[in-house]
């Protein structure tokens, strides 16, 4: 198996975080398909999701070798996986944001059409 895959698989088994993420991506790009914002809107919002997913991992891919490194309490490791967790929140933030400018205006007017 691609040693890349075996690391998608490890952050979709392991972090409940990154399956919720994957269902929250895939339902806002589905809006955005039915809200017809067009191709390149919606692939800008697929390449923020998927840097979005990449940190994801790599922030599970950092919390893990600290508690490999460090297995006992420490607050400098706590403070590695404090700063470095933060990557996925700004990612996602925007996401959120893209979308809400990208993809909320369309499909409330088509809501209230």
């Amino acid at each position: 198996m691609l040693n890349w895959f075996s690391g998608i698989r490890l952050a979709w088994c392991g972090n409940t975080v990154f399956r919720g993420m994957v269902a929250f991506s895939i339902l806002g790009i589905v809006f955005a398909l039915v809200a017809r914002i067009g191709v390149l809107k919606v692939t800008l919002l697929l390449a923020i999701a998927l840097v979005g997913f990449g940190m994801e991992i790599a922030n599970s891919s950092i919390e893990t070798l600290c508690d490999i490194v460090h297995p006992g309490k420490s607050e400098k490791v706590k403070a590695v996986k404090d700063a470095f967790s933060a990557v996925p929140i700004f990612t996602y933030t925007a996401y959120v944001v893209s979308w809400l400018i990208l993809v909320a205006p369309p499909l409330w007017r088509m809501i209230v059409r």
